[in-house]
């Protein structure tokens, strides 16, 4: 049986009282797993006297064996009775003794109740994003840049040209380097700028951004290559191998069609962010501790997964932020940015509550298809990774997108 015994807000106190008989039961069961589990000399195993055993494993295990266990299968019932929804609970064990009724009392941190701000009179400013003539030309003079190659020239440099450089002292000795000189920092571009093959030469490179502080570097130059970068032609078009876009005219429909693709995405991806802005600032909701903290966990990995592949520790690029005094500052970036991204979470749950929004079971699979498309996997091998809390929680991102599109589409 569950009793109430304090609440004030999310903070819940409540007290379980499990019958003496099923303590009676409890023991008796714990003392059968142990006399099968104890090896004690004389005995076969499950035939040792009950004595025997709790002398070898002593009392006051037995006891919690018995309290542990009837905390786990009346700890859930009382949840349940009581409609709470946990996200952190404390649970405080009273005496056990076989034959008297056994209590245990919990504190739990439970699921924040949301009230929605007037969603539906929202305004949202947004403008839609435009393509231009200008948009246009800049996208083809990328796809030329990218696909520009570098032809070893025999002239002095010039402002676009790429160079290999020898290090000539200090630890990198004889190590080799690329340098673009259009994308160098002023004091390697500066002093290189107009040499020549096997000239040696004082690089000035920065050691901060935001200081002065430089180290001058002597190089040698290996080679000079020059930009070559194709010129906006048929045979351009043909470099991309599409067999419908054959013509420079239809390359360039094609080009443009990807743009006003990319612009409605982007459109709708900043009304998106600007709903979700409002409807979390706009909520009324106590969010638990417990739930800021495991977020910041969660960001605070990711991050770390991030730099791992950059070859940075999490570590070492917190002693960085130390040394440079900005730890406080992240820290503190890091905690607010958990604080909004919970707050919107359990607002656009609500949300989805609110519109009584459920996922068909097609919207479901290509959700799951989606999302292992874009993590290169199958959708067994998705499932499967994620196990089924993971699941159960990519259900609920799902469900809550579907109530954020249901809407947009009210407000037009």
């Amino acid at each position: 049986m569950a009793e109430l015994l304090e609440r004030s807000g999310n903070k819940v106190k409540f007290k379980v009282v499990v019958p003496a008989a099923k303590v009676s039961e409890a023991f008796t069961g714990v003392m059968n797993a142990l006399s099968k589990q104890v090896r004690i000399d004389g005995f076969r195993p499950g035939k040792a006297p009950k004595s025997v055993i709790e002398r070898r494993v002593g009392a006051d295990f037995v006891k919690t064996e018995v309290a542990q266990f009837l905390i786990q299968n009346n700890y859930s019932d009382a949840v349940k009775e009581l409609e709470l929804t946990p996200v952190d609970a404390n649970v405080t064990p009273g005496a056990v003794s076989e034959g008297t009724d056994f209590e245990f009392t919990v504190d739990i941190d439970n699921y924040p109740q949301v009230t929605l701000p007037n969603w539906e009179a929202f305004t949202l400013e947004a403008a839609p994003v435009t393509v231009g003539t200008e948009d246009l030309e800049k996208a083809l003079e990328e796809l030329r840049q990218s696909r520009a190659v570098y032809e070893q020239v025999e002239r002095p440099t010039e402002s676009e040209d790429m160079v290999n450089v020898e290090i000539l002292e200090g630890e990198d000795t004889g190590k080799t380097y690329p340098v673009y000189i259009d994308r160098a920092e002023a004091g390697v571009r500066d002093a290189l700028l107009g040499k020549v093959v096997t000239d040696e030469v004082e690089v000035k490179v920065s050691e901060n951004t935001e200081t002065d502080e430089a180290t001058l570097l002597k190089v040698k130059i290996l080679d000079i290559k020059a930009k070559n970068i194709p010129a906006l032609d048929e045979e351009f078009v043909k470099s991309f191998g599409m067999e419908d876009v054959t013509t420079l005219e239809t390359f360039k429909e094609r080009v443009q069609r990807d743009l006003e693709m990319q612009a409605e995405q982007k459109t709708r991806t900043d009304k998106r962010d600007e709903f979700v802005k409002k409807l979390g600032d706009g909520a009324t909701v106590e969010v638990p501790a417990i739930m800021i903290e495991r977020r910041r966990e969660a960001m605070e990995q990711d991050l770390g997964r991030d730099l791992e592949q950059q070859g940075i520790t999490l570590d070492a690029y917190k002693q960085y932020l130390g040394a440079e005094g900005k730890l406080e500052e992240f820290v503190k970036d890091l905690e607010t940015g958990a604080l909004t991204r919970v707050r919107n979470d359990l607002a656009l749950e609500q949300l989805a509550e609110s519109l009584g929004t459920k996922l068909e079971e097609n919207e479901w699979r290509a959700s799951l298809e989606n999302y292992a498309r874009n993590s290169r996997v199958s959708v067994a091998g998705l499932l499967k990774a994620l196990g089924n809390e993971g699941v159960e929680n990519f259900r609920v991102i799902a469900t809550r997108d579907k109530a954020l599109e249901q809407a947009l589409a009210k407000l037009g």
